[in-house]
């Protein structure tokens, strides 16, 4: 959880509506009811199509609604360092973190743990030694075992205002990059990151746990941010992600996207979402929205249908990607939010007396509707309830000329108007220093935005080069770029040629 808000703008008035409304302690009415669902929780819609519908809570708020309208439970405060850490990395106060964990296993519910490593809350913890992190990992995950089903290992660890570098604050000092390429990875570097994970991972498999390990953070939901430019900490993200799944030591199983949409530019929701979900998923890692609220300022202060609709588009992107398993709200009412002022969640009321929204109706028509078009194969179709949508586009390989020294090969994720296009470039029977792709364009389409490359043009003939981190690379071995566009990909041809 983020504990500083990054809301921008003030706020309008309420429309006289919703007013109405709230006062007379009920809920904004909803234009369109929806059809009377097959299911009639959160929980029971999103088991039958094959996710869990979770929300954060605290001990004082483990009433009815809890069990019956979801299927898993973070606890909100109650284990994050600073409520259960000792200075040594031993454990203390666990009597609430307890009563959470054995709620949920009295009713099914899966348990997520959080947070282990955070530069905030840390408590007795700030400013420990790698050691001492390692010493608090290996007892707070024995402690609960396979009850806890995900631990967030390491939280929020990259940079503000999408300058996609990571925090210099602890327990990023004790990172270091000893060959000064820009990564964390080589064998002499330290990173935290890595570090904890590996200890996480070792502790889990000497127990022999059930429990995945995961990485978690926000305003990384997209693959681009408010005005088209590349989310370049989701990017770090995803570099981070995708280092240590490869190869034979697989540290993290599962990543969180926090989803605290606001209307700052780096937290709106884009139409990339989905594309941005399934190019993590494709890393074979499980995709969560871990901390769910969307702020009513999104929809113009309209807790009703604009909200709704906000929140239909994050579900359903959800729902389209095989490998997202998971959608966590960051409470239970308005009310009781630590975003409270921003009215983002499926509820209003509070004290165990809770009235649905038009969002909770939304999401359980939503999650109703199964995984229709979904695919863990490839990526799938961005949908927007208002928006008619079309099938993915598919692209043949191209492949360069004379050498063959690399070859390009395209995935798309269409919808009626735009795309997005993830290219691999793949270096022939000998190792490349740099390439370039050059895509031949339909009339009519326009790149607005790439990332992971260098470039020259927005229609038409449009080049693309590596930048410094992905120019070389080895035989059989790929790097992936992309690029969002306007109009349609059907009909491009891309040829990859070494630079």
């Amino acid at each position: 959880m983020h504990t500083t808000s990054r809301r921008s703008g003030r706020r309008q008035a309420l429309a006289a509506l919703a007013v109405a409304a709230l006062a007379a302690g009920g809920t904004v009415a909803v234009s369109n009811p929806p059809a009377i669902a097959a299911e009639s929780t959160l929980r029971a819609a999103a088991a039958k199509a094959g996710l869990f519908f979770g929300v954060a809570a605290s001990p004082g708020r483990l009433g009815p609604i809890v069990a019956q309208e979801f299927s898993q439970l973070t606890p909100e405060n109650d284990m994050k360092p600073d409520s259960i850490a000792t200075s040594s990395g031993g454990l203390r106060n666990t009597g609430n973190a307890d009563t959470l964990v054995n709620h949920a296993q009295s009713n099914g519910m899966l348990v997520r743990g959080h947070t282990l490593v955070w530069h905030s809350q840390a408590g007795q913890l700030q400013g420990a030694s790698q050691a001492t992190l390692n010493t608090f990992i290996g007892n707070a995950i024995t402690r609960w075992g396979s009850r806890i089903a995900y631990w967030d290992v390491v939280n929020e660890a990259f940079d503000d205002n999408n300058t996609g570098r990571r925090r210099t604050q602890w327990p990023h000092s004790l990172s270091r990059d000893a060959n000064g390429d820009g990564d964390y990875v080589d064998s002499g570097d330290t990173d935290v990151i890595r570090e904890s994970f590996r200890r996480a991972k070792e502790v889990v498999r000497q127990n022999n746990l059930s429990t995945k390990l995961c990485i978690n953070d926000y305003d990384v939901e997209g693959l681009t941010v408010g005005g088209g430019g590349r989310n370049n900490k989701a990017q770090a993200l995803y570099d981070v992600v995708r280092a240590y799944t490869q190869g034979s030591e697989k540290l993290i199983d599962c990543v969180g996207f926090q989803s605290h949409f606001n209307d700052n530019p780096n937290s709106v929701i884009t139409a990339d979402l989905q594309a941005n979900i399934q190019r993590f998923a494709d890393l074979g890692v499980e995709v969560h929205l871990t901390e769910v609220d969307i702020d009513d300022d999104l929809s113009g202060n309209d807790i009703g249908q604009g909200q709704a609709d906000n929140y239909r588009k994050v579900v359903r992107a959800c729902l389209n990607v095989a490998g997202c398993t998971g959608i966590t709200v960051w409470g239970i009412a308005d009310s009781e939010s630590w975003r409270s002022s921003e009215r983002g969640l499926l509820f209003t009321g509070g004290n165990g007396n809770y009235q649905k929204k038009a969002a909770y109706h939304a999401v359980l028509d939503e999650l109703n509707k199964g995984r229709s078009g979904s695919s863990s194969a490839s990526p799938s179709v961005p949908v927007s309830p208002s928006i008619p949508v079309s099938p993915s586009v598919p692209v043949s390989p191209s492949t360069s000329t004379g050498t063959a020294a690399c070859t390009a090969t395209v995935s798309l994720d269409s919808w009626t108007g735009g795309f997005v296009a993830t290219v691999r470039v793949t270096a022939g029977p000998s190792a490349i220093t740099g390439w370039r792709v050059t895509a031949a364009l339909p009339a009519g389409t326009g790149v607005t935005g790439s990332w992971n490359t260098e470039r020259s043009g927005a229609s038409g003939t449009v080049q693309f080069a590596n930048v410094a981190y992905n120019g070389r690379v080895a035989a059989g071995q790929s790097t992936e770029f992309g690029f969002q566009g306007t109009g349609t990909a059907a009909g491009a041809t891309f040829a990859c040629a070494a630079a």
